[in-house]
């Protein structure tokens, strides 16, 4: 088990941006945050824990929790990207494509739009 990537902590940041209980909620999570599995595809995608002790569970949250849509350095959408949990606590991060070729780095913040 590892901790998240940098790349992964401001995806979720940007993800998780909305000012109601549940996104603050589960930023909180963040630094607390783990990962415990990979896609066994070649893509950037996760599972993640962590220790429940350390910070309380969102409350009710959508499924997904989060999402957007992964643009292209064109500006073309190519993906997308959902953040996932569990009983209030963060569980996964998937990261997916429309194209043949998997998406196998965590996108910037600046390539998602809603």
């Amino acid at each position: 088990m590892t901790g998240l990537a940098p790349e992964a902590v401001a995806l979720l940041d940007a993800l998780l941006a909305g000012d109601g209980p549940a996104h603050r909620a589960l930023r909180a999570q963040i630094p607390h945050l783990r990962v415990t599995g990979r896609c066994p595809c070649p893509c950037a995608s996760i599972d993640v824990d962590l220790d429940r002790a350390a910070v309380p569970a969102a409350p009710a949250a959508a499924h997904p929790a989060a999402e957007a849509t992964v643009l292209a350095a064109d500006g073309q959408p190519v993906g997308g990207v959902l953040v996932f949990a569990s009983a209030g606590y963060l569980s996964g991060l998937e990261v997916y494509t429309w194209q043949d070729e998997p998406i196998t780095r965590f996108p910037p913040p600046d390539r998602l739009a809603p």
